[in-house]
C-alpha cells in the first residue's frame, strides 16, 4: 500500500477535512459570542506535527499534529495551505512548525518551519473499510427500550446503519445524520412496499451517557420530521462498551473522547437483506433520497425466496439485557 493510499485512511480513520474547517468556525463562534463583526479578524494558533503527506496538486497537507492550546486536540487530519510556494521541499516525515490560521472562509497554514527532516516513509496504521459482499457481524446492542438486538434480526430486509453521539454538539454532523434518517423514515412510511422492507438503525458509541432513556428521548425528539413515532422501522441503541471497538472497527469508525467531548469519523452502511454491505458512506455528504435509492435497489437484487420475516426474528433474538 502506497503513501498516499494510507495517508488517506489514515485522514480519514481520525477526521475529515470538515471537521477541521467545523471546529474552526466553532472555536472562531465561541470566541467571538456576543459581539457582531462582520469581518472578523483571523485569530492564529501554532501547531507542532509531523507530515503524514504531501497533496501538491490540492495545496494540502496532512499532518499529525500535537494539541493545539486552545484550538483542537491532537489529531492526524489535512490543512490547506494557500501559497503553493509554502509546500516546497516538503515530504512525508517531516517534523514541522506552523500557524494554523482561522478567518472567515476557515483554517489554513502558514510561516511552516521544518525541525527535522523525514525519511519519508508511510506510517503505520489500521483501517478496515467495508466492501460490498462482505459479511456483517452479528453484533449484539442494547435498544432505546433497554432489549439486546442483534443484527441478524434484520435479515430479510434493508437496514440503513448510522453512528452518533446524542451530545454532538456539531449541527452538521450527528444531528443533520439523524435529521437525514427522519426524512428516510417518512418517505419509506409513504411507501407501502419500502416500509415493509427498510429498517434504520442509529447506533450510539457514548455507552457512558446514551443510555436507553436517553436514546428513547432522542428518538421521540424527530417525531415531527419522521411524521411518526419512530421506534417500529428505526431503532435507537448503543454498542456496550466491551463491543464497541470491535463494532466501530468493522464499520469504519474512529473515536476519541477528549475534555467531554467526541472527536469521530463519519459512517453510514446500507446492508442487504442477506446481511452483507452494500454500500458504505464514509462522510456525511449523502441525501436522503440516495439511501432510499440505495435501499429500493438492494431489494431488488434480494430472491424473494430467500425473503424472511423481520418480525418473526426479532421476536427471537430480543430480550432484556439482564436476560
Amino acid at each position: 500500500m502506497g503513501i498516499s493510499e494510507v495517508a488517506r485512511r489514515e485522514a480519514r480513520r481520525r477526521s475529515p477535512r470538515a471537521i477541521l474547517l467545523s471546529l474552526a468556525i466553532f472555536a472562531a463562534a465561541l470566541a467571538g459570542c456576543g459581539k457582531s463583526q462582520p469581518q472578523e479578524q483571523a485569530r492564529r494558533y501554532h501547531l507542532v506535527g509531523k507530515i503524514v503527506e504531501v497533496q501538491q496538486d490540492q495545496n494540502t497537507l496532512i499532518i499529525d499534529s500535537q494539541a493545539i492550546p486552545g484550538f483542537m486536540d491532537a489529531m492526524t487530519m489535512p490543512y490547506p495551505v494557500r501559497r503553493s510556494s509554502d509546500m516546497a521541499g516538503l515530504g512525508a516525515g517531516d517534523e514541522i512548525t506552523a500557524d494554523v490560521v482561522v478567518d472567515n472562509e476557515g483554517a489554513y497554514l502558514e510561516h511552516i518551519v521544518v525541525t527535522k527532516k523525514g525519511t519519508g516513509a508511510a506510517p503505520k496504521t489500521e483501517f478496515h473499510e467495508p466492501q460490498p459482499g462482505e459479511k456483517v457481524p452479528d453484533f449484539t446492542l442494547i435498544d432505546q427500550d433497554g432489549k439486546r438486538i442483534h443484527l441478524h434480526a434484520f435479515r430479510g430486509d434493508v437496514l440503513l446503519v448510522t453512528f452518533i453521539y446524542t451530545r454532538c454538539p456539531f449541527p452538521d454532523y450527528c444531528p443533520l445524520v439523524s435529521r437525514n434518517f427522519a426524512r428516510i423514515y417518512a418517505a419509506t412510511r409513504k411507501d407501502p412496499a419500502l416500509g415493509r422492507k427498510v429498517r434504520l438503525l442509529t447506533v450510539s458509541f457514548d455507552p457512558q451517557h446514551d443510555t436507553p432513556a436517553v436514546l428513547r428521548r432522542y428518538g421521540e425528539s424527530f417525531r415531527n420530521t419522521a411524521g411518526a413515532i419512530p421506534f417500529d422501522r428505526w431503532k435507537f441503541a448503543v454498542a456496550p462498551e466491551k463491543e464497541l471497538p470491535d463494532v466501530a472497527k468493522f464499520f469504519g469508525l474512529t473515536y476519541n473522547e477528549e475534555n467531554g467531548k467526541i472527536i469521530h469519523s463519519m459512517s453510514t452502511t446500507v446492508i442487504s437483506p442477506d446481511g452483507t454491505v452494500y454500500k458504505w458512506y464514509e462522510d456525511n455528504t449523502w441525501q436522503p433520497e440516495e439511501l432510499v435509492a440505495d435501499a429500493t435497489q438492494a431489494l431488488g437484487q434480494d430472491s424473494p425466496g430467500e425473503s424472511t420475516s423481520h418480525a418473526h426474528a426479532a421476536s427471537k433474538s430480543s430480550d432484556s439485557p439482564g436476560n
